[in-house]
């Protein structure tokens, strides 16, 4: 499994790194407020997406015994719910539009709102590949995607189209998505719908879809407020901010959904078995996403500026918040995935109220002095976030924060050492081209020898797998 989450961590990389440079494209040429306002529908647009999912995938992947009715009922109950979902959209764009006072969201969200259907038609084939783990395809068909809905939205950006540019490729994407996947795949639904395979994973979905609501709800709910509260400009900077982080952030939270979901199930009935992968895994994350985040939150300000432009600037800060709430949170994220793996979506579902409260909390009290507070309260929720997550673990495998923390202390020491090199190393240059290189080099060279220093077992692993792929 740890061969597989490699695969899978570079090829999804490689196609964040392609939608990066895409939106540094996008950025330069749109707004912050346009940015904003799109960031702002995308909030609604992910709840209604975990709606029409229901969990039923994660229940498809979780069950031991899938069969062909199940793959055909949960593909059929999808579909139906995107529908009721786009027309409660629909109907629903009027009051959005009139809760923030932006006449032009009624026609954005019923546009963007397409997307809900055309996800569901990709769903039930993403399960199918990641069940017989074929990541790779997975991500080339995501690299075509986001390659071409990237140069379609930046030809419609310097035609003029404004916030329409990013709706259009989003939509495109989906498109593009949807096209492939079936292409890719000889998996054919039989027009059936099987009430016994819907209640059979009844269950767990349920269960999984309110902790997913929850979660979104945890994780979005300052970008809902920034908007109301301040301005989508503010919004703009905020969603900018967080982009950054949330590429490397998004792009192993995904692999670790993908590849810890269906290999952890195999494991769930040998408890020493699951406690040794999920350590292997936590420490392999940490590895690698770690000096990532922290070396972009150093070098936060001579990327926007080289990057974005100076119009970019108010984001510098949220992001260098934002990097370092993400790599606690990518590390966070194995325990939920652990608990899904052992079927307990009921004890994710009660951490989520708690986190939910302590997100409120610490939002309640950074709203009215601006973004950058805000950006500081999601890092203050997301480090007591850690601790709730590894509750339930440290109570059914005694393997909680404590541990977790302490197998992870020769990462941190090694990252925290080339976060000060670095930082040395940038404050006599001048050039933001020649901070970032210097900085990247330095942080490169420190890192992997800090790792060698310390003999990391994990990183000696990793080297051994990359070499391996490069040699077949």
């Amino acid at each position: 499994m740890l061969s597989g989450f490699l695969w899978s961590s570079i090829e999804r990389l490689s196609v964040q790194v392609v939608q990066f440079i895409l939106g540094v494209i996008m950025a330069r040429i749109l707004l912050p407020n346009e940015y904003g306002t799109i960031g702002l529908l995308a909030v609604f647009i992910a709840f209604l997406t975990i709606l029409v999912d229901s969990g039923f995938a994660k229940a498809l992947i979780q069950k031991q015994n899938r069969t062909q009715a199940d793959l055909s009922t949960i593909f059929f109950f999808n579909v139906l719910i995107s529908i009721v979902c786009y027309v409660l959209l629909w109907f629903g764009a009027p009051f959005i539009a009139n809760f923030y006072k932006i006449p032009l969201l009624v026609s954005l969200t019923r546009v963007l709102g397409l997307s809900i259907l055309l996800n569901a038609f990709f769903a039930i084939p993403s399960v199918i590949l990641t069940i017989n783990f074929d990541f790779k395809t997975i991500a080339k068909i995501n690299l075509v995607a986001v390659i071409c809905s990237g140069i379609i939205g930046i030809i419609f950006a310097y035609k003029g189209a404004g916030v329409w540019a990013l709706v259009i490729q989003t939509l495109v994407r989906s498109v593009f998505t949807v096209i492939l996947m079936w292409l890719h795949i000889k998996w054919k639904p039989d027009f059936m719908f099987s009430k016994g395979s819907l209640k059979t994973m009844f269950g767990f979905g349920s269960k999984y879809v309110l902790s997913a609501l929850m979660a979104m709800m945890v994780s979005n709910i300052s970008t809902l407020f920034i908007a109301k509260l301040t301005s989508t400009k503010q919004l703009g900077y905020y969603t900018r901010g967080t982009q950054f982080a949330d590429i490397v952030a998004s792009s192993f939270s995904s692999v670790l959904a993908s590849v810890l979901l269906p290999g952890l199930s195999t494991l769930q009935n040998e408890r020493d078995k699951l406690v040794s992968m999920t350590r292997s895994i936590i420490k392999a994350t940490a590895l690698l996403t770690t000096p990532i985040l922290v070396g972009m939150a150093l070098i936060a300000k001579p990327l926007i500026q080289l990057l974005l432009t100076d119009k970019w600037l108010p984001a510098v800060p949220i992001m260098q918040i934002i990097c370092i709430a993400r790599a606690i949170t990518i590390v966070a994220s194995v325990n939920i995935n652990l608990l899904y793996a052992l079927g307990r979506t009921d004890l994710t579902l009660k951490q989520d109220y708690l986190k939910i409260l302590v997100r409120l909390t610490f939002l309640a009290l950074a709203f009215k002095y601006g973004i950058v507070y805000i950006a500081l309260a999601e890092l203050a929720s997301t480090s007591v976030h850690f601790f709730i997550n590894c509750y339930s673990p440290g109570k059914i495998l005694r393997y909680g924060a404590i541990r977790q923390i302490f197998d992870l202390l020769p990462i941190i020491f090694i990252s925290a050492l080339m976060a000060g090199c670095i930082y040395i190393s940038m404050i006599y240059i001048h050039s933001n081209l020649f901070k970032i290189l210097i900085a990247s080099i330095t942080g490169f060279v420190v890192y992997v020898g800090g790792l060698q220093v310390f003999r990391v077992p994990e990183f000696g692993f990793l080297i051994g797998k990359v070499r391996s792929m490069a040699n077949r």
